[in-house]
């Protein structure tokens, strides 16, 4: 008969031990998840001039309504101090932004070019030279999909201290779709 002996033998730790043990196992599992999240996430390639030509952070609310005549009208305000940045963004042919989002609202102007726009669910739009629209807090991705470079002048509107762009990681559809 084999005889297995055992030096030492489990005994349970006190609660706070234990309690310190799982916390650590669910910070490390935290952490993982993290990365996972991180390494997910789709970089910009293809970018050939990214020029920031101005930063400025509001001294007081926006409370702004312009109303001219009876169909048009717009209203900005915010809650908390804001952040304004103007950029001169070209993405070359094939480039794209990767999958992110922002903590505010960007106004963006094709100057030249044409891009192809996605968002979470993977709609998509096109806007050529001289067209503008939007970009916000969800998801998204802009390609450059013709065979010049394209440029965007872009204007963020952010909460102040944050980071203006938010990574993402790839929609689902965008997997099925191979849309990076």
């Amino acid at each position: 008969m084999t005889r297995v002996s055992r030096s030492a033998s489990y005994r349970p730790g006190s609660g706070s031990t234990n309690m310190r043990i799982l916390a650590a196992l669910l910070v490390m599992i935290g952490t993982g998840a993290l990365l996972i999240a991180v390494a997910r996430a789709t970089p910009a390639t293809g970018i050939v001039s990214n020029v920031f030509l101005a930063q400025g952070t509001t001294a007081a609310p926006l409370r702004e309504k312009v109303r001219i005549g009876d169909n048009w009208g717009v209203t900005l305000e915010d809650l908390g101090q804001s952040e304004f940045y103007v950029q001169d963004l070209v993405i070359g042919p094939g480039g794209r932004s990767g999958w992110h989002s922002h903590p505010g609202i960007l106004l963006i102007t094709v100057k030249e070019g044409s891009v192809t726009w996605y968002g979470k669910d993977c709609e998509k739009r096109g806007y050529s030279a001289g067209q503008s629209f939007t970009e916000a807090a969800d998801p998204h991705n802009v390609l450059n999909t013709g065979s010049g470079n394209t440029q965007l002048f872009i204007a963020y509107i952010v909460k102040k201290g944050e980071s203006r762009r938010i990574e993402a990681s790839q929609p689902k559809c965008a997997e099925a779709l191979g849309i990076q």
